[in-house]
């Protein structure tokens, strides 16, 4: 499977409020969301940030969070109950002296308004939407893009399983000094690619292979965008204790970030860094995650 491509231009408000939960993993509430703009409008990349912090703060993270490929113009769409109006139109006028402001968008509930004096646009008086039925939601979701329900439900995804982890902590306890990892990287792949869930008897002598350093980038080298992997990783990240988690979070991130799912692989590094340690290769790819280059750009020659 190659890396999503989430080519998406953008044409209408209509066809933005589809392709944005996708494009950030899962579907925003009470944030601002900045869609960076090439010159041809085609979405370079987005970035969200929560709506309780100033309009100063705001601008400052979002202009920070510019794709390294030049921008030409920014589409703000803020999220949330009427009093986060002046926030969105301060946070506009302060990006529209850094990078022009192609619109301003405020989203309630199934409403969307623009909020640029004089704009023509179809949201310019106001108009009803639903992005579950956008043509541009519908393709993105064929392409193997996932728009979780909200931010909580992308964070549950990397959170620590207790009961889990603690049957995999038994199972490490067990464990052989002398225990054989030839062959088990294989092992695991082909099972997770007939989408059969480990056992704690794979998950334990896995884990532990993790720690080390050449075992780690071998199976990095071995990532995919293919869900299946997904899958794997994160619900190998969910199970294993916490000092086994730099690893495996560190893989989860990597192919999230192949997915184009960036808001899930910055959520994947921030697990392997907090519960480190962490070698160079969790170093590596929360660098290149914090880049937010999409992955299409940056494709390595891989067959799987």
């Amino acid at each position: 499977m190659n890396d999503p491509s989430p080519d998406t231009t953008f044409r209408s408000p209509q066809g933005l409020m589809g392709a944005v939960p996708y494009l950030l993993g899962y579907h925003p509430g009470d944030e601002i969301v900045a869609v960076y703009l090439g010159g041809d409008q085609r979405i370079l990349a987005v970035a969200a940030e929560p709506l309780r912090f100033s309009a100063e703060a705001l601008s400052e993270h979002l202009m920070l969070r510019a794709p390294a490929e030049p921008c030409a113009e920014v589409a703000l769409i803020g999220y949330g109950p009427p009093p986060v109006q002046p926030t969105l139109s301060a946070v506009g006028r302060l990006i529209d002296l850094f990078l022009p402001l192609h619109t301003l968008l405020w989203v309630t509930g199934s409403r969307c308004v623009c909020l640029l004096a004089g704009c023509s646009c179809p949201a310019g008086r106001g108009m009803d939407i639903d992005p579950a039925t956008s043509p541009v939601a519908t393709r993105l979701a064929v392409e193997g893009m996932v728009a979780l329900p909200s931010r909580q439900a992308l964070d549950t995804l990397i959170a620590p399983d207790l009961v889990s982890q603690a049957e995999t902590e038994a199972a490490l306890a067990a464990l052989a000094a002398d225990v054989a990892v030839t062959g088990l990287l294989d092992d695991v792949l082909a099972t997770a690619k007939q989408r059969r869930r480990l056992t704690t008897g794979q998950l334990a002598p896995l884990a532990l292979a993790l720690t080390h350093r050449d075992t780690l980038e071998t199976a990095w080298g071995a990532v995919c965008a293919c869900m299946w992997q997904r899958d794997l990783w994160l619900d190998v990240t969910r199970r294993v204790p916490d000092r086994y988690v730099a690893g495996p979070a560190t893989l989860a991130a990597w192919c999230a970030w192949r997915r184009d799912e960036h808001a899930l692989a910055t959520a994947a590094c921030k697990r392997a860094v907090r519960e480190g340690p962490g070698d160079r290769l969790t170093r590596l790819v929360t660098s290149v995650v914090r880049t937010h280059m999409p992955a299409h750009r940056f494709r390595r020659a891989t067959t799987h």
